[in-house]
């Protein structure tokens, strides 16, 4: 972000911003979007978006920051009602979970089709940070259930193909699996490599 917005009024201005871009990426798609068209559904001038956004890649990063900022939100919540159940079920929920949240959205679906041609490393490397600590209090909680002897190394293989695979999965215009099929085989995955 080119100017950080301190004021009530400029805040509320770089949300618009960002609402509008989610709005039209949503409905003009990624490659289609420029920052002419963010600024009018704002109700802006371009100069004023370029005050905080010194390009259409920075308004992207900052719809992304929110996907990644609410997707965290998500699995916090979410896992709060799993931290009982076992392994396949967490998984199996906190899966359903975000598959949802990425599928109701068509903004959110149309950034991870494109997730490779975003400058999106951070975020993704925040994500991932943020699951890592999740699956490491959900087995905290199961530390008689799940004997792993590399916990780093464990999760680091879990979350980076749990991630993949769910990226990929959504990233394709017409899957050749359903959708609780992939949910079903990562369930099972995760849970069986905690109990290998």
């Amino acid at each position: 972000m080119r100017k950080i917005p301190r004021q009530p009024r400029s805040r509320a201005m770089v949300d618009a911003l960002v609402d509008a871009a989610a709005l039209t990426i949503a409905e003009q798609g990624l490659a289609d979007t420029t920052t002419n068209h963010v600024a009018a559904r704002a109700g802006v001038s371009v100069g004023s978006l370029y005050q905080y956004f010194e390009h259409k890649d920075a308004l992207v990063d900052a719809v992304l920051d929110r996907l990644v900022r609410d997707l965290m939100a998500l699995v916090d919540s979410r896992l709060a009602g799993l931290l009982q159940a076992p392994p396949e079920a967490a998984a199996a929920g906190l899966l359903e979970a975000v598959f949802d949240f990425v599928q109701q959205d068509p903004a959110r679906l149309e950034l991870i089709r494109h997730w490779q041609q975003l400058r999106g490393q951070r975020a993704l490397v925040q994500l991932e940070r943020h699951m890592v600590e999740a699956c490491r209090q959900y087995l905290l909680l199961h530390a008689t259930e799940v004997k792993l002897q590399n916990l780093p190394a464990a999760l680091f293989v879990i979350i980076s193909s749990t991630l993949y695979t769910t990226v990929h999965y959504l990233s394709l215009p017409r899957p050749l699996l359903p959708r609780d099929e992939v949910i079903a085989a990562q369930a099972r995955m995760i849970a069986a490599y905690l109990s290998a």
